[in-house]
């Protein structure tokens, strides 16, 4: 809450609301989607939020808009729209993963040696460092002998060339339509969620 009254304090035209769901870098200590968006937009009043976090179909745009947010910023999904230029492992494991199997960790940043502060940890798939190392980033950071074997390991092919940034709602991702294609769809899917919700729709069934 600190960070998005700080953005607004500064005037930003529109607010990111995304919940710890979400694929790639977010809050360590964040909130969820659901809990985070209402409270954010009731903060910003009349600037637009945006809900970010496990929103991977129309249902959950229909969520967002239900929360007070004025549209979604959807990441995981379009990373495997056709025109994506994420690497083929990249979208086949996206396509093939499950939200169970992703997992929010500062390990690969640090093994990888990103700069991103220790506050922001990063949601991916599956992968062999984050077993190898889970729950001991201060001895990782400490030992310079686990970055090159990280490197040698990736020249080997015996881990993933890249993490595979990913949000829980990676499960609703089975196919990979044109960026296009996929807009139409999700506002259609949230334009029925979103009269299946309406007082009464069920009477005008």
């Amino acid at each position: 809450m600190e960070e998005a009254r700080r953005a607004l304090d500064q005037g930003a035209d529109i607010v990111v609301a995304q919940g710890t769901e979400s694929g790639g870098h977010g809050a360590r200590r964040g909130r969820s989607t659901m809990a985070f968006v209402p409270v954010v937009a009731d903060l910003a009043g009349p600037v637009p939020v945006l809900a970010a976090g496990g929103i991977a179909d129309g249902r959950g745009v229909a969520a967002a808009l239900a929360l007070g947010a004025a549209g979604a910023l959807i990441g995981t999904r379009f990373q495997v729209a056709a025109e994506s230029l994420a690497d083929p492992s990249v979208t086949r494991a996206i396509v093939e993963g499950r939200g169970q199997a992703t997992e929010r960790s500062g390990v690969l940043d640090i093994v990888r040696g990103s700069r991103w502060p220790a506050e922001y940890t990063a949601r991916t798939l599956a992968h062999p460092y984050l077993d190898r190392w889970r729950g001991r980033e201060a001895e990782l950071a400490a030992d310079p002998r686990a970055a090159e074997e990280y490197r040698d390991d990736v020249a080997r092919g015996v881990v993933p060339p890249l993490p595979v940034w990913a949000g829980e709602g990676v499960d609703l991702i089975d196919d990979r339509p044109s960026a296009a294609d996929l807009v139409r769809t999700l506002a259609a899917r949230a334009e029925e969620a979103l009269t299946r919700a309406a007082p009464g729709s069920a009477d005008r069934s």
